[in-house]
């Protein structure tokens, strides 16, 4: 899937993996294909669109190749005004097709959108291009183990010895390619996980923390408002008045 995310007032904040970008007004975010995104926050005054679409969608290889950044690389870039009242026009054409009945008008759909992604790619003014470094595979390895295993707590010992390394190399490795410590992506990924289940589902917050390996709902509480400066409850219902 194609996902992208244009402000037109106020500003929000974004987490794509475990990396964290602020959207301004006039700004575009496009997210990498099989990359897990949230919204951790949005202004009072928040304006704007969020568009997710398929290749077989848009049924047009040469622009998707044209669209499609190249592996390992997210672009956030500044749209001109006079760009940016295009394209949303486009996108408020697209959103009544849609409403209206969007199986009658998919054809139509994907040729307007065909033309918010040529406007797009017309832009070039890039504010920020930041290439995700390729990861050693003890690195991929690493994140492979948590995201495989998120209904248990394991300690960085326990998931350097799974591995067959030391804490310490780890600890080095993890810090040399991502630039954090083991322990804080770990927390990251927990984290985004978490984010992820209180938007797409309707799960109490116990039945999350349970997933997660929480055995105590107080500690998942602390554990998520020191890393996103929100309870689970306050972050569930921020997603709510904006959807």
């Amino acid at each position: 899937m194609n996902d992208f995310f244009i402000v037109t007032d106020g500003y929000a904040k974004r987490q794509v993996g475990i990396n964290s970008y602020e959207i301004h007004k006039n700004e575009l975010l496009i997210v990498p294909q099989l990359q897990v995104s949230t919204t951790d926050f949005y202004s009072e005054n928040i304006k704007g669109f969020y568009c997710h679409f398929s290749d077989d969608f848009l049924d047009d290889n040469s622009l998707l190749l044209n669209w499609k950044l190249q592996n390992g690389y997210l672009n956030k870039i500044i749209i001109d005004n006079d760009r940016t009242e295009r394209i949303c026009q486009l996108l408020i054409i697209i959103n009544e097709f849609y409403r209206k009945n969007w199986r009658e008008n998919k054809k139509l759909i994907a040729q307007y959108l065909r033309t918010v992604i040529s406007e797009i790619s017309f832009q070039k003014t890039e504010i920020n291009i930041e290439k995700i470094s390729k990861k050693r595979d003890i690195t991929l390895d690493y994140i492979r183990l948590i995201n495989t295993n998120l209904d248990k707590r394991y300690t960085i010992c326990e998931l350097a010895e799974k591995l067959h390394i030391t804490p310490n190399h780890l600890n080095k490795t993890i810090k040399n390619h991502l630039g954090k410590s083991a322990q804080s992506v770990y927390n990251e990924i927990l984290l985004q996980e978490a984010k992820v289940l209180l938007l797409q589902t309707t799960k109490d917050i116990s039945e999350i923390a349970f997933e997660l390996g929480f055995s105590d709902l107080s500690y998942f509480g602390k554990f998520f408002k020191k890393l996103s400066k929100q309870t689970p409850l306050e972050y569930r219902k921020m997603i709510e008045k904006y959807q």
